[in-house]
């Protein structure tokens, strides 16, 4: 690779030697590129006169003996931001196209020549100056390999340097022919060279004037008369200050300043010019005022954007590259360090090993922007303390980069109240269970002698106690389920399933279940979102507490509607940033409806709503269901309504696919 890059040098300088014959160089560049990369035709595109658009100057392909090359142009010609070349000569960055039958940038404009893969490179001398767009193509998709890559980055600043040198090399004889042409003139014909000049100078669409050492304006254009208001003889001392002009009248030198004239802001470009008989000062004055407010403003959405992050409640960070970017203060108070302990460093330093493998299986099998809510995991403080902490993920790919932003919140006090809550509730269920066993017991043995022992009163009696039995053991299992999610030992078995055929399996077994009641259960949708990734039997358990409740505040003979949808919801901000679609789930009823003030709390622990107490709930059942759809990823709500209740279920379309 080395010796190909000498080469390319070598014969570089070569074509250097060409100036200032332009064509020459360009075709010496383009015989460069087909001999010593893949590409089969290449071409060069250089600014017209006027800076508008760009011209094919020369091209070659890998048949042909020789260059074509053209003053005017060989092809279309491209305004500057538009097509490709277009857009790397605007952006002056490359734009690579592995496949051009698959990339939407790719224009064929019924080229004579097959193109599968395509380079556009930027020549470009300095930092800004365009020189022109090489493009090299290949008929073949993915044509160009590293190695190509490599070598034609190792080329384009010689290249622009060899094109700008020839290029201005030919101004310049241009510029030494007219001269000489000038001086050979008349004195009238230089009188009416003069006058022209003047004119030019007057109608410049740049401000531009000229004055003594002293500051005295001994020219003026209209430009800089109608920007500055003032004319010659004029003294700009007031403008640029006394300071400036004695800096100026010292010795030799260029600056720029920006003045405030009229309301508006003024860039003044000064330099000094060593005239024979004195130094004059040259002064191009350009309107800039909205340059610098949309300046100004962007600093200030900046800094606004800054204090926003900075000042927030909950924590806040930023991670490129595997390394914290940035932090805000409620972020290094929560672990116990400062900025310059954070900025910079991994963030495995602050998480436990179990943490990191829990992050690899929430982003391992998601591509592209994501959003993974709701993630607990364990960190250390500076100190040693543990902290349990509940992060949101926010995926976004910036220039190929994978960079991560979200929002962390200190739920330890929260996890220990939970643990003292987990343990209650395990041994009061247990403390329920054992009694009730022996009373159902009795109570079913009782029932086997009912006809024969009992009087019709006594049988009600007997069965009575069956049914609180049994709401009392349904009542139990709430409670072991509810402790076992708040004690993490609810554990996911996700897999994709048929969302008609699960959806309608559910409907079904509930519709059997509520035979009495005369409650119709239906199904409606799942054509957008034939899949769902989900484990089975947790989510089927979420869906049916709906279903149950919907089914429980329904008139006789009404309908419960159970619909399925893909869309973004637009109460979650991460997901519209992140364009992230979701499986909606809709749980509709024909009961009384859900009241405003009790739209939020109906999902809290052990909440039963004002309906829900005339029905017997324990306020377990939609809680439950939160935090399977949270372990899912996911979020439901209550809508509120004056008739009929409507609970809704949003979970990411997150499968290994996506």
């Amino acid at each position: 690779m080395i010796n190909k890059e000498l080469t390319v040098f070598r014969r570089v300088n070569e074509a250097i030697s060409h100036a200032p014959d332009v064509s020459a160089v360009a075709g010496a560049l383009l015989d460069i590129v087909i001999d010593e990369t893949s590409a089969e035709n290449a071409s060069i595109m250089m600014p017209s006169r006027d800076s508008s658009r760009l011209e094919i100057k020369a091209a070659k392909g890998a048949g042909d003996r020789r260059f074509r090359y053209s003053e005017d142009s060989l092809g279309n010609a491209f305004p500057m931001g538009t097509g490709i070349a277009g857009r790397v000569a605007q952006t002056r960055k490359a734009i690579v196209i592995p496949d051009a039958s698959k990339d939407p940038l790719f224009q064929s404009l019924a080229m004579k020549i097959q193109v599968g893969s395509l380079l556009s490179m930027p020549l470009v001398y300095g930092k800004k100056e365009l020189v022109g767009v090489l493009n090299l193509s290949h008929p073949r998709a993915r044509g160009f390999g590293k190695r190509d890559m490599d070598l034609v980055k190792a080329l384009l600043p010689p290249a622009a340097l060899a094109l700008r040198n020839a290029r201005t090399m030919r101004e310049m004889g241009d510029i030494n022919a007219i001269l000489k042409a000038d001086l050979s003139m008349t004195d009238q014909a230089v009188d009416e060279f003069g006058r022209n000049i003047f004119r030019i100078f007057t109608c410049m669409s740049m401000g531009v004037l000229t004055s003594d050492p002293d500051g005295r304006i001994t020219a003026a254009n209209r430009k800089a008369t109608g920007l500055l208001g003032l004319e010659s003889g004029d003294s700009i001392a007031s403008l640029l200050g006394e300071g400036v002009l004695l800096d100026l009248k010292s010795e030799t030198r260029e600056m720029t300043l920006d003045v405030e004239r009229g309301g508006r802001v003024l860039s003044l470009e000064i330099a000094t010019l060593p005239m024979k008989s004195s130094r004059q000062i040259l002064v191009c004055v350009r309107d800039v005022t909205l340059e610098r407010f949309k300046e100004r403003e962007l600093v200030r959405i900046k800094d606004q954007y800054k204090d926003m992050v900075e000042n927030a409640l909950d924590a806040m960070y930023i991670i490129k590259g595997g390394r914290l970017l940035l932090t805000n203060r409620k972020f290094q108070e929560m672990l116990g360090y400062g900025q310059d302990e954070i900025t910079g460093r991994h963030f495995r330093r602050f998480i436990t090993r179990d943490t990191i493998t829990a992050l690899k299986n929430s982003l391992r099998h998601q591509t592209g922007n994501v959003f993974v809510p709701n993630l607990e995991i364990q960190s250390r403080r500076k100190d040693g303390q543990n902290l349990y902490l509940e992060i949101s993920i926010g995926r976004l790919v910036i220039d190929g980069e994978n960079c991560y932003i979200g929002v962390v919140r200190d739920i330890t006090s929260k996890k220990e109240l939970l643990a003292l809550k987990t343990r209650f509730l395990h041994v009061a269920s247990h403390e329920i269970r054992v009694p009730l066993t022996v009373i159902r017991g009795y109570a079913r043995m009782l029932a086997r002698e009912a006809h024969t022992c009992l009087s019709p009163g006594q049988r009600e009696n007997v069965q009575e106690i069956e049914d609180q039995c049994e709401k009392l053991l349904h009542f139990s299992n709430s409670l072991l389920d509810f402790a076992k999610i708040n004690a993490e030992t609810l554990t996911l078995h996700r897999q994709t399933v048929g969302s008609r055929d699960y959806l309608g399996a559910i409907a079904r077994n509930m519709a059997i279940g509520i035979r009495d009641s005369r409650v119709k259960v239906a199904l409606r949708g799942c054509e957008s979102v034939p899949e769902l990734y989900v484990d089975p039997i947790r989510f089927e358990q979420a869906v049916c507490n709906l279903i149950h409740n919907a089914i429980k505040h329904s008139p006789e003979g009404g309908t419960v509607t159970v619909s399925l949808e893909r869309g973004i919801p637009d109460l979650n901000a991460m997901n519209r940033l992140l364009n992230r679609e979701c499986a909606v789930i809709t749980v509709l009823d024909e009961g009384p409806g859900i009241r405003a003030e009790e739209a939020r709390e109906l999902f809290s622990d052990f909440y039963v709503g004002t309906s829900g107490r005339a029905k017997g709930g324990i306020g377990l059942g939609l809680s439950i269901t939160k935090e399977i759809v949270h372990a899912h990823g996911g979020s439901v709500e209550a809508r509120p309504s004056d008739s009929g209740g409507c609970f809704v279920i949003t979970i990411p379309l997150n499968s290994e696919d996506d």
